[in-house]
């Protein structure tokens, strides 16, 4: 097997940290290589052979596609070696941790499953990682299960090697004609991060803690269930989502929390040798899509959040959904439910450990945070100025899950989302006799952290519950929710304001040509800083616009078709020139909708730059 250069770079990195990048790579391709949503190990084993024969064989090898599925038998290493035709080639040794012992000068076969996020164009796919430890080089190939669609991995075989000033990326020469959308993915997309894992020891070790997910479930159990939600709920969802909100993110999120939430529940009843569906309710519940998809898979539980929303009537009968504001006290308590779930429950987050404690000694709990609050409904401040606010966050929210009395187990979620470390109050820590003094714990750590402290006076839960608030300082977000996106201001007040601004900026006369127009050139405008801009208007524009929405700078980046906002500096956004490269690409076979007027056509001195044919707003 004969392999091209296609890129090299010099770095001073040493053997160990060459395998610790790999070790990364191997364990946790997702990463990079986005069409996977996870990986499979299926085994390692020691090889007494060149990588050119299991190539050979792997080759000519025809997979049956119920050979490998989702939830893949038990099979001793032997089985698979024989279905794979590569047995006479492998060794077996003690599990181990090949990338541990740098100098064994062995050679070694890692052997995974893909697990692709689309299911309808690409298939699970087996890579094969030939590891050779003498020679500080990996060469890894892909083999599609399902023949006639795309493979998950690059369509070339490919390797790395290390030497002692550089490492270099290579690719099989037979197949490099044929596979430059590969190449290029592999030397733009994937050699740059691996040469960043191998910067400093102290980048691998943080960035192999951070890249751990779904440590609690089987992935490739994840992936069968993940895919077949989002067949079932998400194409239906997305198509008739009436929010405000952007479908494609919240729709798919909260499939992948109801598939994860499932199997642990599943996990749960085998470890408990039941087969009773359990229970649930979702505090702070939003739209109602998870409650829905846990309803609709056999859960019983409902949703209580403080808003209704418009999606709540598009849902069957069968999803309870109640509109309430939830303030801890003896009236938040849920003796007959499992699970309490906490879904990015702002001002409610310290309080959902809280509220599975004193609900019942066997209700547990998910917990996955966002936004920091603290218990008496106000903003989280950070303590230790080293660490950023969410991973301090973090420490402190298990703190409090642990203080009321849990084994808190935590994990990160797949979602599209960069909150995703979540918690799990599993199973209590305490015997059920010791109850009420874990209670009196509980409330010393709420006093703590509140304003206004509870008197600890009570020696039962049942008698401190009676006592109504658990917090005297708790304040709960209002009902109705305020608009910060400069919608609701006065019409008149927002094309002053627009004109304004744009006059300004038409001050500085600078003439660029038109593409379409020849001999013609059109004034594109000076640049302004947003403290300029205030210099402009009038106090009490100011003022309303601090009051009616996130300011100045949200009301004109909300006219970004007329401006531009980038480091704190305005200009004209040009039709048809600025965002040129950046617009999505549309289906050409349909004729673009335009609904809103071009701001340039009508008021703008030259018009709009470009024809209309080639604008994307009414003339």
């Amino acid at each position: 097997m004969d392999f091209k250069q296609i890129a090299k770079e010099n770095i001073n990195s040493s053997i160990s940290q060459f395998w610790k990048a790999i070790a990364i790579w191997i364990r946790n391709p997702h990463v990079v290589n986005r069409r996977l949503l996870g990986s499979q190990e299926l085994l390692t084993i020691k090889v007494n052979c060149n990588v050119l024969d299991i190539f050979e064989r792997i080759e000519k090898l025809y997979i049956q596609p119920n050979d490998f599925e989702c939830d893949l038998p038990s099979r001793n290493i032997k089985d698979l070696l024989d279905m794979l035709n590569i047995t006479e080639y492998c060794q077996p040794f003690e599990c181990m941790d090949i990338f541990e012992a740098l100098n064994d000068n062995k050679k070694y076969l890692c052997i995974k499953k893909l697990l692709p996020r689309n299911t309808q164009i690409f298939s699970p796919t087996l890579e094969f990682v030939f590891i050779d430890k003498t020679f500080a080089t990996v060469i890894i190939f892909h083999k599609p299960i399902i023949l006639d669609k795309q493979s998950l991995g690059p369509n070339v075989a490919y390797s790395i090697q290390h030497h002692e000033c550089d490492i270099s990326i290579n690719i099989c020469k037979s197949d490099a004609d044929n596979c430059s959308k590969s190449c290029n993915w592999l030397k733009f997309k994937f050699f740059p991060r691996l040469i960043k894992w191998m910067e400093s020891e102290n980048n691998i070790s943080s960035c192999s803690l951070k890249i751990s997910s779904l440590s609690l479930v089987t992935i490739g159990d994840y992936t069968c269930l993940y895919n077949r939600l989002k067949e079932k709920y998400g194409v239906k969802m997305v198509e008739i989502w009436p929010e405000n909100t952007d479908p494609a993110k919240f729709v798919y999120e909260d499939i992948a929390i109801a598939t994860y939430l499932l199997l642990l529940w599943y996990k749960e009843r085998q470890e408990k040798g039941t087969q009773e569906l359990q229970s649930f309710v979702d505090l702070g519940c939003g739209n109602g899509l998870l409650v829905y998809i846990l309803s609709s898979e056999g859960h019983k539980g409902m949703g209580i959040d403080l808003r209704r929303r418009k999606i709540w009537d598009l849902f069957p009968k069968n999803t309870h959904l109640q509109v309430s504001t939830i303030v801890p006290s003896s009236e938040t308590v849920f003796p007959g439910v499992d699970w309490i779930i906490g879904n990015h429950t702002d001002e409610l987050t310290p309080w959902i450990p809280v509220i599975a404690a004193r609900s019942s000694y066997e209700c547990r709990f998910f917990l996955l945070p966002c936004c920091a609050y603290e218990f008496d409904g106000m903003k989280y401040r950070r303590c230790n100025a080293s660490e950023s606010q969410y991973s301090e966050y973090m420490s402190y929210i298990k703190s409090v899950c642990e203080g009321c009395g849990f084994l808190t187990l935590m994990d990160r979620l797949r979602i599209p989302s960069t909150k995703r470390t979540c918690f799990i109050g599993w199973k209590r820590t305490y015997a059920r006799e010791s109850s009420v003094i874990i209670d009196v714990n509980i409330q010393k750590i709420i006093n703590a952290r509140s304003t206004v402290v509870i008197p600890l006076q009570k020696e039962t839960i049942e008698n401190e519950g009676k006592d109504g608030m658990w917090s005297s300082s708790f304040k709960p977000r209002s009902s109705t929710e305020r608009t910060r996106n400069c919608t609701q201001l006065d019409k008149k007040l927002v094309f002053d304001i627009v004109d304004t601004v744009a006059a300004h900026l038409l001050r500085t006369d600078r003439r660029i040509s038109l593409e379409r127009r020849h001999d013609e050139t059109w004034n594109a405008g000076g640049q302004i800083s947003i403290g300029e801009v205030a210099k402009l208007l009038a106090p009490e524009m100011l003022r309303q616009l601090r009051n009616e929405c996130g300011g100045l700078q949200t009301l004109l980046k909300n006219h970004n078709h007329i401006f531009c906002v980038t480091q704190g500096k305005v200009q004209f956004r040009i039709p048809g020139i600025i965002d040129k490269k950046k617009r999505r690409k549309r289906n050409n076979s349909k004729p673009l909708r335009k609904i809103k007027p071009c701001w340039f056509h009508k008021n703008h001195p030259d018009g709009c730059p470009v024809l209309e044919i080639d604008c994307d707003f009414q003339h």
